[in-house]
């Protein structure tokens, strides 16, 4: 049996089979939903002081007691030279650019750094894209422990045509060497003493089916590592329920929508899950997630991502204004009204938690909200939860989620009202399944004085452009 070196987090032990070659093997997942903070939104790959500081903000009571822990760096952290060139070691596995990452040494290694973040009680994380990188295949490198070489496990043919720059070649799974390729960079990270592996332009509509192999080379070579990672997916583009549920054995979590960012209109109304404009919104992705859910297919250490929240000063920050996502660099365009609604809607289905702007600038309106611990903790308890009602009148669109946990045997209820105009709530409770009297309780509400929702049998209320509710439903008798 593998060594296994436990996490600070509670555990769900799986036992499966995973690839080709009929390895067997423990895989370790986090019994909630990861949370934590990636460079992305803001920076990209970010920096050694950028990286440290966020981290040093994570450390904060306020982050530490919302379990938010941990700290990802994000595409490029390997180039070097104004992008020249790639940082690799001699068997072409990207290493830490010495230019942004001082501390890497002459070693080339993120050791140092994770050092650091684990010594503030967090983990350490790393974006990557499978396939083998171009700069590999041009030097033709050895592959560790073989006798191949880059050249020979490659596929004349492109891996992901939007990181083509990076990993430019797919890996011929037929190979004998193309295990030993993924298990020597797995064995890199352990050294780096990794904890969470972010894998993008894997699991994409038009990518999975091709991409598959590599996401059970990673699993399987994740399984012989003597530490636990959390292996996360990012497609690239619009991934579908069905392709996500597709590869639950072999991962922690993986996205379902497209990149989220801070346009409510072009985002969340005209189909930001598959897209700006493709027609299925992350309101469609959340709900499918739900019945996955519920059906017994996911969650339970399984985590299917809504993407990175966009809140906080976002957009790389360069002096040439690179566009970037929706725009430039900036502060989000959402609303603090906005943001509670989509980190409602976030942790009622729970999604994995990563903060992607700035958090060392973060208002403290923004903090509040992210840190709420009366909301957090009440989601993370339920393990059942749906999409109960779309109301669709004219001018006027809300939706109603219901949830449960059986632990406390207590029910939650969330209102969004997702047009720009004012959306009048009114349902009779016994539509929702209430057949008892009920009082409804406002879970963000900070105030003194509380209105009832429930009052009279009927979820009421009037909700402003693109406001929600979180409620807490109890008995009165």
């Amino acid at each position: 049996m593998m060594a296994v070196k436990l996490v600070s987090f509670s555990l769900v032990v799986l036992l499966l089979s995973c690839c080709n070659n009929g390895v067997s093997a423990i895989l370790l997942k986090p019994a909630k939903a990861p949370r934590g903070w990636n460079s992305y939104d803001a920076w990209g790959d970010s920096n050694e002081t950028i990286t440290l500081e966020s981290a040093q903000v994570l450390a904060t009571n306020s982050f530490s007691n919302a379990k938010y822990e941990y700290v990802t760096i994000d595409a490029g952290w390997y180039w070097q030279n104004e992008l020249n060139s790639m940082s690799m070691d001699k068997y072409g596995r990207p290493t830490p650019s010495l230019q942004k990452y001082p501390s890497a040494g002459e070693n080339h290694s993120f050791k140092a750094i994770a050092d650091k973040i684990h010594g503030l009680g967090l983990k350490f994380g790393l974006w990557y894209t499978a396939g083998l990188p171009q700069a590999a295949v041009n030097a033709n490198t050895p592959i560790k422990g073989t006798s191949y070489t880059a050249k020979d496990i490659m596929i004349n043919e492109p891996y992901c045509e939007r990181w083509e720059r990076d990993w430019g070649y797919k890996v011929n799974h037929s190979h004998p060497g193309a295990q030993a390729w993924y298990n020597s960079l797995v064995e890199l990270w352990e050294e780096w003493e990794l904890d969470i592996l972010k894998v993008d332009c894997i699991n994409g509509e038009d990518e999975v089916f091709n991409h598959k192999q590599d996401i059970m080379r990673l699993s399987s070579a994740f399984s012989k590592a003597n530490r636990s990672f959390v292996f996360s997916l990012s497609p690239g583009g619009f991934s579908n329920i069905s392709q996500v549920l597709g590869i639950r054995e072999f991962v922690t979590m993986a996205r379902a929508t497209d990149d989220f960012w801070d346009d409510w209109d072009l985002y969340m109304n005209s189909g930001g899950g598959g897209g700006p404009g493709s027609g299925y919104s992350h309101w469609d992705a959340a709900r499918d997630l739900a019945a996955a859910v519920k059906n017994g297919v996911a969650g339970n250490s399984y985590f299917i991502d809504l993407d990175m929240l966009p809140f906080g000063r976002i957009g790389h920050y360069d002096s040439k204004c690179t566009p970037h996502g929706v725009g430039c660099a900036r502060q989000t365009r959402y609303s603090l009204v906005e943001q509670r609604s989509i980190f409602t809607l976030w942790t009622f289905v729970q999604s994995p938690l990563i903060l992607g702007g700035d958090v060392r600038s973060l208002s403290e309106k923004t903090h509040a909200i992210v840190t709420n611990k009366v909301v957090l903790d009440a989601m993370s308890s339920m393990d059942t939860f749906w999409e109960a009602q779309r109301v669709n009148n004219t001018n006027e669109l809300y939706i109603i989620w219901q949830g449960k946990a059986s632990t406390t045997g207590k029910a939650y209820l969330a209102v969004f009202n997702v047009l720009n105009t004012t959306a009048n709530v009114d349902v009779p409770l016994t539509d929702l399944g209430f057949m008892d009297a009920i009082k409804c309780d406002d879970l963000w509400s900070t105030g003194t004085m509380e209105t009832d929702y429930c009052a009279g049998g009927v979820l009421k209320a009037q909700l402003e452009t693109h406001d929600s509710l979180l409620l807490s439903v109890v008995p009165t008798i």
